[in-house]
C-alpha cells in the first residue's frame, strides 16, 4: 500500500482510511510514514485496526534525522511519544537505531553535505572522504562512550524502530 500507484503497490490510499476488513494481517510494516502525515494516530489505530489479535506492527519513524519531504515532513518523535502513539497495543518495544556516537557523526554529516551540495562537481568529489571522516570519528567516539553508555541510548538518535504486538 501507498499513496503512490507503482507495480510494487497492491493498492493506493490514504493509510488512515485503509480499504481492507478488520483483522486482516499478522504484520504491519509502517517504516517512515508517520512523519509524513497530518495525524500520526490515526495510521497507528488503522494498523491496530487491520491486526489480527497477536500480529505485530514494525514501524520506523526519524528522531533527530533532516528534513526531507514528500509530501511534507511533519513530525518529529521521541520514545515516549512513540510508546503513547502505541498505547493501545499490549505489548510495545521501542529502540534507537544509531547510538549516540553514529548519530552524533550522522548529523555532522549530513550537515556537510548541505555545504558540499551547493559546490557541485567539487562537493561530489568531497563527499566520500567526507562521509569516511565522520564515519571513522563516530567509532572513535563510540570507543570513548563505551564505558559510560552500554546500552540502547535513544535519547539522540537519528531513527526509532518500534515493534507492537496486539
Amino acid at each position: 500500500m501507498d499513496l503512490v500507484d507503482t507495480p510494487l503497490v497492491d493498492f493506493t490510499c490514504n493509510a488512515e482510511e485503509m480499504p481492507v476488513e478488520d483483522c486482516s494481517f499478522d504484520l504491519v510494516l509502517c517504516t517512515q510514514v508517520l512523519e509524513h502525515c497530518a495525524n500520526p494516530q490515526k495510521i497507528v489505530d488503522e494498523c491496530f485496526r487491520v491486526l489480527k489479535p497477536g500480529g505485530s506492527l514494525v514501524a520506523t519513524v526519524p528522531c533527530i534525522f533532516p528534513i526531507h519531504g514528500y509530501p511534507a515532513d511533519n513530525w518529529r518523535f521521541m520514545p515516549d511519544g512513540m510508546r503513547h502513539l502505541l498505547r493501545a497495543f499490549r505489548e510495545v518495544d521501542v529502540q534507537g537505531e544509531l547510538d549516540f556516537p553514529e548519530s552524533l557523526a550522522n548529523v555532522i554529516c549530513r550537515y556537510g553535505h548541505v555545504v558540499t551540495g551547493r559546490l557541485g562537481i567539487l562537493g561530489r568529489m568531497l563527499n566520500p572522504p567526507w562521509n569516511c571522516a565522520t564515519n571513522l570519528g563516530a567509532k572513535c567516539l563510540r570507543l570513548l562512550c563505551m564505558p559510560f553508555a552500554r546500552s540502547n541510548f535513544t535519547a539522540f538518535t537519528m531513527n526509532l524502530w518500534c515493534l507492537a504486538r496486539k
